[in-house]
């Protein structure tokens, strides 16, 4: 059974990404894994609950363009032996045009 829940095509995105929690002064940098016009994955040393808000911000390497996105929490994944956590976030407002 497959338990794939998503709705837009995902791409690699294996550069720096800043992040922010909403509200806050402080950015932290991080590596992107994947994209699509609805959210992101990336990877974290920090924990973040389901829900917590984050600023985006990136440039995709292939089109070069400057993104800077909202989005939610909605998984969070602990590598096994490690303190790093895969995180996915789906972005709030419009989709981004990743075309």
């Amino acid at each position: 059974m497959n338990s794939e829940r998503r709705i837009a095509k995902r791409s690699a995105l294996a550069v720096s990404v800043r992040y922010q929690q909403k509200g806050s002064q402080a950015f932290s940098n991080t590596l992107g894994r994947d994209i699509s016009e609805t959210g992101i994955g990336f990877v974290s040393t920090e924990f973040f609950p389901i829900s917590t808000q984050l600023v985006f911000e990136t440039q995709l390497p292939e089109s070069r363009d400057f993104i800077k996105a909202v989005g939610e929490v909605v998984w969070v994944s602990k590598y096994p032996h490690s303190e790093r956590f895969s995180v996915g976030a789906r972005f709030l407002g419009p989709s981004l045009p990743l075309n």
